[in-house]
């Protein structure tokens, strides 16, 4: 699998809060390194040792929060760790750029700069080398329970100006994993859940896989499946599309079934895009049906573009569904789109297709189009 960016602006357009984590295209950076004992460099401020050694995670953990409900008012706390994650993570403008001030309020983490405050996710390569990140939890001092969790990019700086964030080191992934899906599960807020499967998510674990897919088909809240199929999309697991398979095939909800569908989307392998097809041509629900269409002009493959000229050509299938393929034709590079158009416009049977291709020629500004409207024009 090449490296890819996932873009927020697409996703979020169908899919809100779940894509709210990704962002747009940055410039790749060299893996860093974990650093060697003590606290890390990347935290400024009000920042306090507690990865005393010797201790687990849990107790790491519980040592700060008594700490926090002896020094502090505040009924939040903070607290970090660095694990292993399977993408590389960056966060606003490029390194050397001023700290990012970090506060909470209203349970919620803020993190602000100037300018350009992104997060942007960007997948690990074919030897699913693990890069370097850090969790951040906000968690509420009387109960131990997160409200709020996020990534940070160890290749920023970040400043903690009015509140104390309590460093737990940087414990093994398993460890890390454990004591994130532990907090996963203590969280009584879907929304605090939806946020903490971008942490969990990322580790650099084999688990991840099973984790996501048991949430994704058995929790309680319907918010927390549909993140869970999303992030599935994105894990280099080779595991995900039959897990993603296993979840369409066991749910009759349409926002489900077009999860899954963008979830497919997201997917680099053949066996994605060979069932993007199956269901563009055979799900009961014209929405879902739809929904796989648009997302097969998205892959461009050569695969795609044949079901994409099937279901355009075929007498049996409903005219919505046409209109909505060679949208899905006119979103392809614009040497295979243009051509498709172009034959749609002159040969498809109906006329409201045509129509359809018409006005997507007309977006193109391509000479070839211009020409052909010429030639309608001059006909009339």
């Amino acid at each position: 699998m090449t490296a890819r960016i996932m873009n927020v602006a697409k996703a979020a357009a169908f899919f809100g809060a779940a894509a709210f984590f990704l962002a747009a295209v940055v410039s790749a950076a060299p893996a860093g390194q974990m650093p060697a004992g003590g606290g890390p460099g990347f935290l400024k401020g009000r920042v306090q040792d507690a990865a005393r050694a010797g201790a687990s995670l849990e107790e790491r953990f519980s040592a700060a929060r008594s700490e926090a409900a002896r020094s502090s008012p505040s009924k939040t706390f903070f607290a970090a760790a660095l694990f292993e994650s399977v993408n590389r993570i960056h966060f606003g403008r490029p390194e050397g750029a001023e700290p990012l001030t970090v506060a909470s309020g209203d349970s919620r983490i803020i993190i602000r700069e100037t300018s350009g405050d992104d997060l942007a996710v960007r997948e690990g390569d074919d030897k699913r080398t693990p890069f370097p990140a850090a969790w951040l939890l906000l968690s509420d001092v009387k109960t131990g329970r997160v409200v709020d969790a996020t990534i940070l990019d160890p290749e920023r700086t970040y400043a903690f100006d009015s509140q104390t964030v309590f460093w737990l080191g940087n414990p093994p992934g398993e460890e890390s994993l454990s004591f994130i899906e532990t907090r996963f599960q203590a969280a009584p807020d879907p929304e605090v859940r939806e946020r903490m499967l971008l942490v969990l998510s990322g580790h650099n674990d084999s688990r991840v896989y099973g984790l996501l897919r048991r949430i994704a088909l058995e929790d309680g809240e319907k918010d927390v499946r549909l993140s869970a199929v999303f992030w599935l999309g994105t894990i280099p697991d080779p595991r995900a599309p039959a897990g993603l398979k296993e979840i369409y095939r066991r749910n009759r909800d349409p926002e489900i079934k077009e999860r899954v569908v963008f979830a497919f989307s997201l997917r680099p392998e053949k066996e994605a895009v060979v069932e993007l097809i199956r269901i563009a041509r055979e799900d009961a629900d014209d929405s879902v049906r739809r929904n796989a269409v648009f997302w097969l002009g998205q892959k461009a493959s050569a695969e795609s573009v044949q079901a994409l000229k099937d279901i355009i050509e075929s007498p049996g299938e409903e005219r919505e569904l046409k209109e909505q393929a060679v949208f899905a034709v006119s979103q392809l590079p614009p040497e295979r789109a243009v051509p498709m158009l172009i034959d749609i416009a002159r040969t498809h049977r109906s006329s409201s297709v045509r129509k359809r291709a018409l006005f997507w020629l007309g977006q193109t500004g391509d000479p070839a189009a211009l020409k052909l409207f010429e030639e309608i024009l001059l006909k009339k």
